[in-house]
């Protein structure tokens, strides 16, 4: 059973908060919002925090990996932006805020992931094109291909533990392994 101490309920809070921030400010035109919550949200829970401050790394090859992704399914022709989601081709600056916004909770209120590569395959191919579906029905992006997306995130998922794992500093605050947390996995556990 995992139990979320207050500063993982924090994270996960302000991790579905910029979520809405950015799909919403996409939908409406405000597709500035997004890389603006994310920013705000992961430098505020890095000052309260010290272990995040390591995690730049992390957050910079996710943002890479997504827009990687994303592009890939916009040129395959998987998905497709409307204009009001902002400026960027083939992906938009909120989407890339996105994957950092996701990397910024991966070690903490979805630490349980961790290392736990079939398990987070699984969540990934799932919880992925849902969020991608539930920005569809916001008006921030177009989905032609759901399969397509769930390939995307089969894939996507391993790479994205795989960053965390080697951006983790051995032994630092920021790993699992020195703040190990009731319930949460440490790298290296499989289901």
């Amino acid at each position: 059973m995992v139990i979320m101490r207050t500063h993982q309920w924090a994270n996960f809070a302000a991790f579905q908060l910029a979520w809405l921030v950015a799909v919403w400010g996409a939908s409406v035109g405000l597709w500035w919002l997004g890389p603006v919550a994310v920013a705000a949200w992961v430098s505020a829970y890095s000052i309260w925090r010290k272990c995040a401050r390591a995690e730049a790394p992390l957050w910079l090859g996710a943002g890479l990996l997504g827009a990687m992704t994303d592009s890939l399914l916009v040129w395959s022709g998987a998905m497709a932006f409307p204009e009001s989601a902002g400026p960027g081709f083939p992906t938009t600056p909120w989407m890339v805020a996105l994957w950092i916004n996701f990397a910024a909770a991966l070690r903490h209120c979805m630490g349980w992931l961790c290392g736990r590569f079939v398990l987070a395959t699984v969540f990934g191919a799932i919880g992925g094109p849902l969020a991608y579906l539930a920005g569809s029905k916001f008006g921030a992006l177009e989905i032609q291909s759901l399969p397509a997306i769930v390939v995307a995130w089969l894939l996507v998922m391993p790479g994205l533990l795989l960053i965390e794992m080697k951006t983790r500093s051995r032994g630092g605050a920021g790993s699992a392994q020195s703040g190990k947390l009731k319930g949460a996995s440490t790298p290296g556990e499989s289901i």
